[in-house]
């Protein structure tokens, strides 16, 4: 990388902060006006329906008790459908504890009163229409079979052979347990007009207090349902798989708990049928890397490879190991903080056959772009050696993934002196992610990058040749089977927080017999697509992983990678050091990025790790200018590039022609709160007489509690957050006063073309939007002309699930001068340098303002 040339990243000025006017809620739906209407009908419907199912528990706990099962304290699910448009906690009112939102109108629910005596009462007062207030069971649907609840717990794979599970047979399952109770946390009080500070701020920590106490009682819950299922599992002698050290059997998040269990069938029958707060029940994947060809030719060179400077980042790396006196990898590694989780092999060295996975993983973040065979190389950063594969590249069924990530930020992050920011994880599914809730381990990934000031990179997930295959005879060649479902991203890559890579061919080559899949920059043939869960963008970002050769006209299709397409890779050699281009995939195309990561941190070390993914995502570029891609090609570029290639260079430093804003600190935001930042714009740079193309680029990039029972961005967050600009033409002080009052930006994107938009259909991205993201990125090319003398950008808080918890955040925005004709980077900072020095920052929006 360049030594640093003085064109630094630059403070974003806070001008104001204050609450904002947000547009929220919606129209009754037209089903809950007919029931409203048809009182008796619906209403006796309600009651029918609750009378079959009290009488189906009743009748299944008395057959559990003539068979003399195991005791178990659980109330009774019961799968509902609801108004999708309602606010689910009315369910509450209702006598029901909330266990999960399944998919849209369909949640789970559970009561321990088996007559269902408080829906009863409800619906009574719903047909007699005793007040407005009783019409709550107009908004319940269905009361629907278990069967139906059935479906949705188990996973489709688990489901498709439920009829054939045998009782006596040992299976490893993962569970999801809601632990919730029907404690409701409280509502943030709303400040009155002519409320005093001192009179507020009174209420307002009663309502932390009364907050804090719901919150216990979560934990209370959590604490004793998992007891209840440890009894449950021990009494069929089965076991709650853990890690030999001792760490904790259970992942935990605010509202659920996971756990892997080694048990037989007739456990698991029973666990699934009859516990009440169970929400997601799979098979315990085998998760395998694959293995590379064997490659043996060894390389002759003469080079020096250097440690990194002392204080340079140290990296984490969970993978298979790492050949850790490899020639080329030594000098980085933080050997006396290597680590196996492995039960049965303590060895942290990269046993995998055909040149190993994560010494080329390794390799790939130590020399990101070529590897060279002479002079003197100085190692870009430290690495640390978290071993998670076998000797078969798989992750072993005693290692339950969600706590490996926990174990890797508690060793190398929260009990470390020197802690680790940047995590290397190319590890994942091989099957496309689900889509129902956040998985365990994805949520995991997501707590802890909340909790704590840190970053995964994550691997998007390679779809197997027998996929592509499958697709091309169906009719589906390259790039047209990328669309389908069986190539989606993978667990866990639809991580909210974790920046996701896909992988990109870096040549174009055709002759008479083959072609690449994929020209320069375009998609990698095996490189997984988006949109991830919830049409949250994904991947994010990619790099250069190779690509499959297609010999032309074979059916089924022959694909290969030799050398030409594939990356150069460090390789493990009992011989000694060598690399070679001999594998491809998205494992080392992330490590690319897991370099950019550590150079961001080398410039910027005391910022957040949430600054660094903003400028990652910041410094990305598709191959070809926005203005001259089509709508249908903006999208699919966006599900397979994401945001488009990264660059070190433009992630840590500008130019004469680019500048680049950013927040240096953490900042923090709740539901119903608002910052304003000013970009002050040289009178030089906005002169009416003045063409110049701009290209302006903001990026948002936070953080949130996570709760996996509840499903969507605003349901699985404590807090969420977008972001806007003024418009054309427009003072900061106009922007503020629309942003604090009116709220009428909201649908207006600043009367720029935004590539994404707010909304789906909005900018050129038709069916995205960067609303759904926590890594909100957005650019659009302006003549200088249309700017104000002060640009400005208001990031919002929301309401999620959490009001207690604030969202954490980064920003960047950047302008560039992309012909190179006017000099932006100067003006603007003695721009800034003049606000700051005349303290025009920071100004509450209080009502009196207002």
């Amino acid at each position: 990388m360049a030594e640093n040339n003085g064109f630094t990243h630059l403070p974003l000025p806070l001008l104001f902060q204050g609450k904002p006017k947000l547009h929220g809620g919606g129209a009754t739906s037209f089903q809950t006006k007919q029931n409203t209407a048809n009182r008796i009908t619906h209403g006796g419907y309600v009651k029918r329906r609750s009378a079959e199912l009290s009488r189906f528990w009743k009748e299944r706990r008395a057959e559990r008790s003539e068979n003399i099962l195991p005791e178990i304290e659980t109330g009774i699910p019961i799968l509902l459908e609801i108004d999708p448009s309602a606010d689910i906690d009315f369910l509450r009112g209702l006598g029901f504890e909330i266990v999960c939102e399944i998919e849209e109108g369909f949640i789970i629910v559970a009561t321990e009163d088996v007559e269902l005596s408080v829906l009863n009462e409800k619906a009574d007062a719903f047909i007699a229409n005793v007040t407005s207030r009783c019409n709550s069971p107009a908004k319940v649907y269905a009361l629907c079979e278990d069967g139906d609840r059935l479906k949705r717990v188990l996973s489709q794979e688990l489901y498709a052979k439920w009829e054939t599970i045998l009782p006596d047979t040992i299976y490893i399952i993962d569970i999801g347990v809601s632990c919730c109770g029907n404690i409701e946390l409280p509502k943030r009080p709303k400040r009155k007009d002519d409320e005093t500070d001192e009179h507020y701020s009174v209420r307002e920590q009663r309502w932390i207090e009364k907050f804090n106490d719901a919150y216990m009682a979560w934990d209370e819950i959590k604490i004793k349902r998992e007891e209840t299922i440890e009894n449950f599992v021990a009494d069929y002698n089965g076991e709650i798989m853990q890690l030999s050290d001792g760490i904790s059997k259970m992942a935990d998040l605010p509202d659920s708990f996971s756990a892997r269990l080694k048990i037989s069938g007739k456990c698991l029958f029973d666990l699934v049928l009859n516990f009440a707060y169970i929400f997601e029940v799979s098979e315990a994947e085998t998760i395998t890397m694959g293995n590379a060809i064997e490659n043996n030719d060894s390389l002759s060179e003469n080079v020096q490879i250097e440690a990194p400077v002392q204080s340079a980042p140290i990296v984490c790396v969970m993978d298979s190991g790492i050949q850790e006196n490899h020639k080329y990898l030594a000098p980085a590694i933080v050997s006396d903080e290597s680590i196996s989780l492995l039960s049965d092999n303590s060895s942290i060295s990269d046993e995998v056959a055909g040149g190993g996975h994560g010494t080329r993983v390794t390799g790939a973040i130590l020399y990101p772009k070529t590897i060279p065979s002479d002079g003197i190389y100085q190692l870009p950063c430290w690495i640390r050696n978290m071993r998670i594969l076998d000797n078969n590249n798989c992750l072993p069924e005693n290692l339950y993934p969600p706590t490996t990530i926990a174990i890797a930020v508690q060793r190398y992050n929260v009990e470390n002196p020197n802690p680790t920011k940047v995590f290397n994880h190319s590890i994942g599914s091989r099957k496309s992610c689900e889509m129902k809730h956040m998985t365990a381990w994805a949520a995991e990934i997501d707590s802890q990058s909340y909790n704590n000031d840190i970053l995964f990179i994550q691997a998007a997930g390679n779809i197997s040749v027998d996929v592509i295959s499958a697709y091309w005879q169906a009719g589906y060649p390259y790039p047209e089977y990328l669309d389908k479902e069986l190539c989606r991203i993978s667990n866990p890559a639809q991580s909210l927080q974790a920046i996701t890579v896909g992988s990109v061919s870096e040549i174009e080559l055709e002759t008479d017999d083959f072609i690449a899949l994929g020209k320069q920059m375009e998609v990698s043939s095996f490189s997984r697509t988006g949109p991830g869960i919830w049409d949250v963008l994904k991947p994010e970002v990619v790099e250069y992983g190779g690509t499959h050769i297609y010999n032309k006209g074979s059916i089924p299709p022959q694909l290969t990678t030799p050398p030409e397409v594939c990356p150069e890779l460090i390789r493990k050699s009992p011989e000694g050091p060598a690399f070679a281009r001999d594998d491809v995939g998205t494992s080392f195309s992330a490590p690319k990025i897991t370099y950019i990561a550590s150079q961001i941190e080398k410039v910027l070390p005391e910022s957040p790790a949430l600054l660094y993914r903003a400028l990652i995502a910041q410094s990305a570029h598709w191959p070809k200018n926005i203005n001259e891609v089509s709508k249908d090609k903006c999208i699919s570029t966006l599900r397979y590039i994401g945001y488009g290639v990264p660059d070190v260079e433009r992630a840590t430093h500008n130019d004469e022609y680019r500048i680049t804003l950013v927040t240096p600190s953490l900042m923090e935001l709740g539901d119903d709160e608002a910052h304003i930042f000013q970009v002050p714009i040289p009178e030089e740079l906005s002169n009416v007489g003045e063409d110049y193309d701009i290209l302006v680029e903001i990026t948002l990039s936070y953080a949130a509690n996570p709760r996996r029972t509840r499903r969507y961005v605003k349901g699985y967050l404590s807090t969420w957050l977008d972001w806007c600009c003024s418009r054309i033409g427009e003072k900061a002080e106009t922007f503020a006063r629309r942003i604090f009052e009116t709220g009428s930006v909201i649908d207006d994107d600043g009367d720029f073309n935004w590539v994404l938009g707010e909304a789906t259909n909005r900018g050129a991205a038709e069916g995205f939007s960067r609303k759904n993201s926590t890594l909100q990125k957005d650019w659009c090319i302006i003549k200088s002309n249309q700017l104000s003398d002060a640009f400005c950008i208001a990031v919002r808080g929301h309401k999620g699930w959490g009001g207690l918890f604030k969202a954490k955040y980064s920003l960047a925005v950047s302008f560039e001068a992309i012909n190179q004709d006017i000099p932006i980077y100067e003006p603007i900072r003695t721009e800034i340098e003049g606000v700051i020095e005349n303290s025009e920052i920071e100004v509450e929006m209080t009502e009196r303002d207002k």
